[in-house]
């Protein structure tokens, strides 16, 4: 039923919970989990000066280092990980290329992630999903009073 699992990371806690929760339901389907982190290509101007190729790295980098996590902690649970990294709209990407490209049968995503700010300017990115996702929608929410 749940064959391929999409998981996008943003390299929030609520993204890892996610990816821990997939990860449990991979272990009882046998499933194969895709850790995506989408690249927002929209420009970004700032008091204004418009931002680039700077930027463009630096979200590079961030997403490496949140994959790098996520197939680290899937060698160590023994759940089959492949790693994306794509440029584009995120919440797009999430809700309806990456399933159909993929093939993915179920996204599990935590119920907020790491940009607040543009949150509440653009919207939330899970909501969307939720709202518009090709495939079965999973959201996992942290409780943050653990903290």
């Amino acid at each position: 039923m749940f064959e391929k699992i999409l998981v996008p990371l943003d390299g929030s806690e609520n993204a890892f919970a996610a990816l821990r929760a997939a990860f449990d339901i991979a272990k009882h389907y046998d499933s194969k989990i895709y850790a995506v982190s989408v690249a927002n290509d929209q420009s970004y101007t700032q008091y204004g000066a418009v931002f680039g190729d700077d930027i463009m790295q630096h979200m590079k980098d961030q997403a490496e280092v949140a994959l790098n996590q996520a197939a680290g902690e899937a060698k160590d649970a023994g759940i089959v990980l492949e790693t994306h990294f794509e440029v584009g709209i995120p919440k797009q990407a999430i809700a309806e290329s990456l399933p159909e490209r993929l093939g993915t049968t179920l996204t599990v995503i935590g119920k907020s992630g790491a940009h607040g700010l543009n949150r509440a300017i653009m919207g939330s990115t899970t909501a969307y999903v939720v709202r518009r996702s090709t495939v079965p929608v999973l959201v996992i929410s942290q409780d943050e009073k653990k903290h």
